[in-house]
């Protein structure tokens, strides 16, 4: 049993320097990281790659806007500016309606027709005459 006894030492031994070496390249890569983001060149590609990001998101939506366009959907521009149009059409049937209201409330009230005008007014037919 003396064997296998130093085979576990030497696999265990193998292990511990793997688990040493993966840790010291860790620590490596990460140094190597933290040098990287510490520069200036770091902090001017992270400003255009947003730059670009913002962009490119502009030219899609640009893009976009175009193919509804071109297929005769509405778009959101269409969409916006036809709501503009329903709320002044709303707010000018609003003051229509008011204006009704007032005249309705100034006319005196209608003057009911005897039955016997409305009958000589009416044809045998049942139709109002046309005039």
């Amino acid at each position: 049993m003396g064997v296998p006894e130093k085979r576990d030492v030497t696999h265990d031994a193998v292990g511990e320097r793997a688990r040493r070496a993966g840790d010291e390249a860790e620590a490596q890569a990460a140094r190597a990281m933290e040098n990287l983001v510490g520069t200036a060149g770091f902090s001017g590609m992270l400003g255009q790659l947003a730059e670009n990001t913002a962009a490119l998101t502009r030219l899609s939506n640009d893009a976009m806007d175009l193919v509804l366009r071109n297929l005769r959907v509405a778009g959101r521009r269409d969409i916006v500016r036809l709501s503009g149009q329903l709320a002044r059409t709303e707010d000018k049937l609003e003051r229509l309606l008011q204006e009704i209201e007032a005249l309705r409330a100034e006319r005196p009230p209608p003057v009911p027709i005897p039955k016997a005008k409305a009958a000589a007014r009416q044809p045998a037919n049942g139709h109002p005459a046309k005039r």
